[in-house]
């Protein structure tokens, strides 16, 4: 029994210390990325995760690299796999590990670099766009304005009323027979003026909404209320159509409160009178009507001094025909090629004669881009030619120093100034008197000087008519320009004024295919009794071959056109 107890007692206290002891290995983990320069860079703060694979139910062990790139920790011998769970970024990329080790002896090294690591592209975060209240307020109301036409020229509108009532200001619509509105680049139709005052400058217009069904009504401030519609220093904006754009937003602050009108440095350009002025709340409170070139300062109608017009506007739709929704022409998208009028030059000479002739009492001219750039380009050219005769000669001269066509880039076609149409402009003649020819030429018999002629223009622009065989062409404006003359010198005396026309028409509306094309004029004398003329089939042939460049490039009619098709 005795030595039962001695051999126990000494198992006891052998196996105590060999129990308590569990043998570990030291892992040791240097983490470090190769940069594009071959540069080592230690990865700072690595979280790393050990997975014992060969044993179940033990617990991960993790640790985190210090700023040298390196962890240590303490593990059983066996084997483990060896992960990152969040990767780190480096240079545009993103690095993440996964391996097997096998963890044995008193230390075991693992490198973590970019040879065993997987490699990912770093998406870039997608930036989320600054919406505000103006780009809320823009997006809500740009489809309450239009552009308004008139022979005059054009302007913007806005409306004011779910039947179709359009305010602009009266200058825009001027004494004009032609009345219309665009909504887009596609949708233009026929309006009628119910209402106007030409010493606020204000015309309330009635057009059929029908073919615009996105179209809204733009809210209107309340005046005579406790709220002022508008306080000095406050923000505001317009949308209008300046120069040749539809729907441009612009910006501004009202420096200035009057009782009638409102000053602001807001831009008001030429096509922006008559929009509507929002305040910050989004609400309108005034039309841009003009701006004052000195201090550029612009003024604005209040909203305010609207409102009789619009009530006497109203009651007369009731016994006026509603417009009719027909679309009109509109000017064809795109562009003339830019490349090809700078062609167009290289001709060795350019005839100008097929576009332009005389009409009863009129000069006509028929313009086209191509003569319109030969016009406003043609003399540079020439000059460039006599320049490059006094070099070529000379093998040792500089050569394509002077390039003159380099100013007429690609940004041409933003702001409209070769336009793809047809321009008719019907000049009437100025010409000396009979009284003053037979006056002075009789004192020149007599060896007397007869003093200054005294000219007179000959008749008026009324409207014109374009035939394409027996249908007439709808133009796309007809366009008026006062002609007003003032001279007064030893050799010409005159003081005299009329309309010159400026039509424009589809850039399909003179076509060999028409068979016949004729030309009506109508003066204000003889408002029913045309002045005609069948253009000279050079002509009409000179005018296709000219627009072969934009016809290749996009064959297609305005809405509306009822010109023959190539």
């Amino acid at each position: 029994m005795r030595k039962l107890y001695i051999a126990v007692a000494f198992l006891v206290f052998i196996g105590t210390p060999l129990w308590s002891q569990v043998e570990t290995s030291k892992l040791k983990i240097r983490a470090i990325l190769v940069d594009k320069d071959l540069n080592q860079k230690p990865v700072p703060r690595l979280s790393v995760k050990l997975v014992r694979t060969d044993m179940d139910g033990t617990e991960p062990a993790t640790a985190k690299t210090g700023f040298d790139g390196i962890a240590e920790l303490q593990l059983s011998p066996g084997k483990y796999r060896l992960l990152t769970p969040e990767p780190t970024e480096f240079q545009a990329k993103k690095y993440s590990w996964e391996i097997e080790i096998a963890v044995s002896g008193p230390e075991v090294v693992v490198e973590l670099s970019n040879d065993n690591a997987t490699v990912d592209e770093v998406t870039p975060p997608k930036l989320k766009r600054a919406v505000d209240d103006l780009t809320q307020s823009f997006r809500r109301y740009q489809n309450s304005v239009m552009t308004v036409w008139s022979e005059f020229g054009h302007g913007t509108g806005f409306i004011v009323d779910p039947s179709g009532l359009i305010l602009t200001n009266q200058h825009v619509v001027g004494p004009s027979d032609y009345l219309a509105v665009q909504f887009d680049a596609k949708r233009k139709v026929a309006a009628k003026l119910l209402a106007f005052d030409a010493e606020k400058d204000i015309a309330v217009l009635w057009a059929n909404l029908s073919p615009f069904p996105e179209a809204v009504v733009a809210p209107l401030a309340r005046v005579n209320t406790a709220d002022p519609e508008v306080v000095e220093g406050e923000h505001v904006f317009t949308i209008g159509s300046p120069l040749s754009l539809q729907k441009i937003l612009t910006t501004g602050i009202v420096s200035k409160v009057e009782e009638r009108a409102l000053f602001s440095d807001i831009n008001i350009n030429h096509g922006n009178s008559g929009g509507p002025l929002f305040n910050s709340l989004g609400v309108v409170v005034g039309l841009t009507t003009f701006k004052e070139q000195a201090t550029s300062v612009s003024g604005i109608v209040r909203i305010g001094e609207a409102q009789l017009l619009l009530d006497r506007a109203k009651t007369k739709m009731r016994d006026t025909q509603p417009p009719e929704p027909t679309l009109l022409p509109v000017e064809p998208t795109g562009s003339y090629p830019i490349d090809a009028l700078k062609a167009s030059l290289q001709e060795e000479k350019f005839d100008e004669r097929p576009y332009v002739f005389g009409q009863g009492n009129y000069d006509v001219a028929i313009i086209t881009p191509v003569l319109k750039y030969h016009l406003a380009e043609g003399g540079a050219v020439r000059a460039q030619k006599e320049k490059e005769k006094r070099t070529k000669k000379r093998a040792e001269a500089i050569q394509g120093t002077f390039r003159p066509l380099d100013e007429l880039r690609n940004w041409a076609e933003y702001v409209n100034e070769y336009r793809p149409v047809i321009l008719i402009e019907a000049n009437p003649r100025l010409r000396e008197t009979f009284i003053s020819a037979l006056g002075r030429g009789m004192a020149a018999s007599g060896g007397v000087y007869g003093g200054p002629a005294k000219m007179r223009f000959k008749t008026d622009f009324y409207r014109m008519r374009l035939v394409c065989g027996d249908k007439e062409v709808q133009p796309i404006l007809p366009g008026k320009v006062a002609d007003v003359r003032d001279v007064h010198n030893p050799f010409v005396n005159v003081t005299d004024a009329t309309y010159e026309g400026i039509y424009s028409y589809p850039y399909d509306a003179i076509s060999p295919n028409c068979g016949a094309v004729t030309l009506e004029l109508y003066s204000e004398r003889a408002p029913n009794m045309p002045v005609s003329k069948t253009l000279d089939p050079r002509t009409v042939s000179r005018i296709a071959i000219d627009f072969e460049p934009f016809r290749k490039g996009q064959i297609q009619l305005a809405p509306g056109s009822n010109a023959a098709k190539p």
